[in-house]
């Protein structure tokens, strides 16, 4: 679409941006789940990279509701990720590590546009389902 195609009245901007919003989480999440990662997990991995911390300094810091950090380090757990040490602290294991470092490379890869195809191809088509057509468009 060309600038002069893009006028105030052409498109329908607040529901283009919330649509571009929830294709481009999307996208985040299927490059996540690769890793068996979801965007929570890795909120919780990463501060876990800085040190060891218990479910409560966790919801604190990730901003994260108590239960919801308890479902991720018990996936973390399962997943190999993190491991609960005495007192109930939780640390990141080496493959959490390992893995944590793939998730900022995806995201860095996702947000600089690589392999984004299909995004670009899903954003395009909304692009023309918001866009109205010439017939429909009030005559002066």
């Amino acid at each position: 679409m060309s600038p002069e195609q893009i006028s105030a009245g052409a498109v329908d901007f607040p529901r283009l941006l919330a649509a571009a919003a929830f294709l481009t989480n999307r996208a985040t999440e299927e490059s996540l789940a690769e890793l068996r990662l979801t965007q929570e997990r890795t909120i919780i991995l990463g501060l876990l990279t800085s040190s060891p911390a218990d479910a409560a300094a966790l919801a604190t810091a990730s901003g994260l509701a108590p239960g919801c950090v308890d479902d991720c380090v018990r996936a973390l757990e399962c997943c190999g990720y993190a491991t609960i040490g005495s007192g109930g602290r939780w640390t990141i294991t080496s493959a959490g590590a390992a893995v944590e470092t793939q998730a900022r490379q995806a995201e860095v890869r996702l947000l600089a546009g690589d392999n984004d195809d299909g995004l670009r191809r899903d954003l395009s088509a909304l692009i023309r389902a918001l866009t109205p057509s010439p017939e429909s468009e009030p005559k002066s």
